[in-house]
């Protein structure tokens, strides 16, 4: 093992990075790639640190780690490049998810429950001090009390967050989704009825808003699982949450194509 590289792997993960270690158990390279011969990659393919000692190889297992750090999965791989081959475990270490949920009623509480058991870090921001509590959200990163445009604006945002409206007083959507538009949070959703939605994107037009900015918007938020009750609606959002993240398009799966699945990945839990 490289105790260098160890150290850079952990300083990575203290500091949040995308990033995955990948170790060889097993090559009949001649020179270089022994067992325990390591490269850290980042996560958009680069070798940030380590040399495998193959290049044709390294490339290879640089875009399988890139890969697997986009779907928050370690996993052990066989890379085979001509008469050579290589097995190796790809460790990968992503920062949590980050829920921000504007809005504070009971249905809130059920999609904080789940986002729980999901393992998101999870803010709550209301100006409602009555329904914002610790007693309803005592395991909740953040309960952000104030004006819900302003906080959502000094938010840290990135490319793990997803953002869900669904406060109950309407007024505070519109300036609540024109302070996160233009962030680079992974999904935004919004819970409203179709007359709504139309509402919405009418006003959002005539203010200038760009398509491309308005396609991004989940609106009515969630897949259409067809339950009424909040716990079903906030299950709903989630499972959408959840089907953007990994790029699925949140239908049914059939046996054949879990069988597909099962034969392509080896998956480490």
């Amino acid at each position: 093992m490289d105790s260098n590289l160890m150290r850079i792997f952990a300083d990575k993960k203290q500091e949040g990075k995308e990033v995955a270690l990948v170790t060889i158990i097993a090559s009949n390279l001649m020179q270089g790639g022994q067992p325990g011969t390591m490269i850290i990659v980042d996560q958009f393919g680069q070798v940030i640190a380590g040399e495998i000692g193959d290049s044709m190889l390294q490339e290879l297992a640089a875009k399988e780690a890139q890969r697997y750090i986009s779907k928050g999965l370690s996993h052990k791989i066989m890379l085979n490049s001509g008469d050579k081959f290589m097995e190796m475990f790809i460790n990968v270490s992503c920062p949590a998810d980050k829920l921000i949920i504007v809005g504070s009623g009971n249905m809130v509480q059920d999609l904080y429950e789940l986002a729980m058991v999901v393992g998101f870090n999870i803010s709550v921001i209301d100006n409602n001090p009555e329904t914002l509590t610790r007693e309803r959200f005592p395991l909740a990163n953040e309960l952000l009390l104030g004006d819900i445009e302003e906080l959502l604006k000094s938010s840290t945002i990135d490319s793990s967050t997803s953002i869900v409206l669904v406060s109950h007083n309407h007024e505070y959507d519109e300036p609540a989704l024109l302070a996160v538009i233009n962030s680079p949070a992974r999904y935004i959703g919004i819970l409203g009825n179709k007359r709504k939605v139309t509402a919405y994107f009418s006003k959002l037009n005539e203010m200038g808003v760009a398509d491309k900015l308005m396609n991004r918007i989940y609106v009515p938020v969630g897949l259409d699982l067809g339950g009424q009750k909040t716990s079903e609606i906030a299950l709903a959002i989630m499972a959408e949450i959840l089907a953007v993240k990994y790029g699925r398009p949140g239908g049914f799966m059939s046996i054949r194509s879990i069988a597909r699945e099962m034969e392509r990945h080896d998956v480490y839990y």
